[in-house]
């Protein structure tokens, strides 16, 4: 983990920079080890068995992975949507019946068809965010684009973060828009920083 020193002395593009080549640099098979026993943190979360809808980013090859979970859910006959990203930073959640209903979208990411149907926030139980690096207070580092933030805001549900054990840090600096996470989950533990959830 990373000492909060080394954090706050730095901006949020700076970081950026730097967790994107450490994550880019991650040898693929403890990549791949860290990816599975997130989903089965995940699939083992009271959050996760109490959700009867969820809403999961689709990961690229160097996020944690999100597959096995979509698929899991999806056996379980959860209703699952996965992000549409529209105009001016806006995201709605579209259900998919199966992974097969994805097709390469936006910044290389598999999306849904545009005719998928609009899940509205409301209705969302378990939101799955992705996290570049995550701190202890539930904060996370995203991509810069806003999306997932101003998604947040609309929903009520369960958040939870997928991060990588190594970019866990004490505190990530933040703004008022800035939404908290709930949940954290590593590869080696699950975290919680909001005691209501």
């Amino acid at each position: 983990m990373l000492p909060k020193s080394c954090i706050m002395s730095e901006d949020k593009k700076t970081l950026r920079r730097r967790f994107l080549a450490e994550r880019a640099a991650q040898n693929a098979a403890d990549k791949q080890r860290a990816d599975g026993e997130i989903t089965r943190r995940v699939l083992e979360s009271e959050a996760y068995r109490r959700a009867a809808c969820i809403f999961a980013y689709v990961s690229t090859t160097q996020e944690i992975d999100t597959h096995a979970l979509l698929r899991a859910a999806l056996a379980a006959g959860k209703t699952v949507c996965v992000p549409l990203c529209g105009a001016a930073g806006e995201m709605t959640a579209r259900q998919i019946p199966s992974l097969d209903a994805l097709r390469p979208g936006a910044y290389g990411i598999d999306e849904p068809d545009a005719a998928a149907p609009e899940i509205s926030p409301e209705r969302i139980d378990l939101v799955l965010v992705p996290a570049l690096a995550c701190d202890r207070a539930g904060y996370r580092l995203g991509y810069g684009g806003g999306y997932y933030d101003r998604f947040l805001c609309r929903t009520s549900a369960v958040r939870m973060a997928l991060c990588a054990e190594d970019r866990l840090a004490e505190s990530l600096p933040h703004t008022a828009l800035d939404q908290k996470c709930h949940w954290i989950i590593t590869e080696r533990q699950v975290l919680r920083t909001d005691e209501e959830q």
